[in-house]
């Protein structure tokens, strides 16, 4: 008998193929052109600099990354952890999108004006449901189709106030294993204490980024018995690597 998990699994497979990109998030589909380009050579730039002159960034283990698509999974305690992601993966900063939380992102006028096109902001609202996780499914699987790209989520739901790894949610399980593509799982050290959440400009300090071996859900599907707790398991595999990232780089 299919396991409640199972079922889940098939119910979100039935919404996806439904589910549509909403109209005011067509920026995704394309790549960025005139205000959207300037935006991201703007920030691209700024990130350049600030890893460079004001944040020495480390990098260690970009040659695990595949080949785009794929998802990328670390810790979260500050808004430099996008930028610092992007940077320490050699990749254009527009082959990104982050997904990011719709009320935070997208419902304040200021942040609306600018971010979503800047950072190529994929809307997630915190209380999930079958409907708005299939609806993020979407608008990922719209951004990733003209190929090359990646994206960013985080795990933990939301910016650590203490700089610890709080537990890891399945949403990004789900997207990857529904959307077949693989994750990687990254550890960011030194963003904490350059911008903690209630910061409002980075100061200086040398920030590390390590890159884990990528997770292939499909293959972790292919190699459990049917009716297994593939979104469960994923979660799991991710949580171990993003700590064993933290314990090599605290020397554990």
């Amino acid at each position: 008998m299919p396991s409640s998990e199972g079922k889940r699994v098939s119910a979100f497979q039935e919404l996806l193929r439904d589910a549509g990109l909403e109209e005011e998030f067509a920026y995704l589909r394309e790549p960025p052109r005139g205000k959207a380009r300037l935006f991201h050579g703007v920030f691209e730039l700024f990130g350049t600099a600030l890893f460079n002159l004001w944040c020495p960034l480390t990098v260690h283990g970009r040659e695990r990354l595949p080949s785009p698509p794929f998802m990328v999974c670390s810790n979260h305690s500050s808004h430099m952890d996008s930028a610092a992601l992007m940077y320490a993966s050699g990749m254009d900063f527009n082959q990104f999108g982050m997904v990011a939380a719709r009320d935070y992102f997208f419902e304040n006028k200021k942040r609306k004006n600018s971010l979503p096109l800047l950072m190529n902001l994929i809307p997630a609202d915190r209380k999930s449901s079958r409907q708005t996780i299939a609806r993020i499914m979407a608008a990922c699987r719209e951004f990733l189709r003209p190929g090359g790209r990646a994206i960013i989520i985080y795990p933990e739901g939301t910016r650590s106030t203490d700089g610890e790894i709080a537990s890891l949610k399945k949403g990004p399980a789900m997207i990857a294993t529904e959307l077949d593509i693989p994750i990687v799982p990254a550890y960011v050290h030194g963003t904490f204490d350059s911008l903690p959440k209630f910061g409002k400009v980075p100061k200086p300090r040398r920030i590390t980024v390590h890159f884990g071996e990528a997770i292939h859900p499909g293959r972790i599907a292919e190699s459990e018995e049917a009716g297994r707790l593939i979104y469960t398991d994923v979660t799991n595999t991710l949580t171990e690597r993003i700590l064993k990232l933290h314990g090599t780089h605290h020397g554990h």
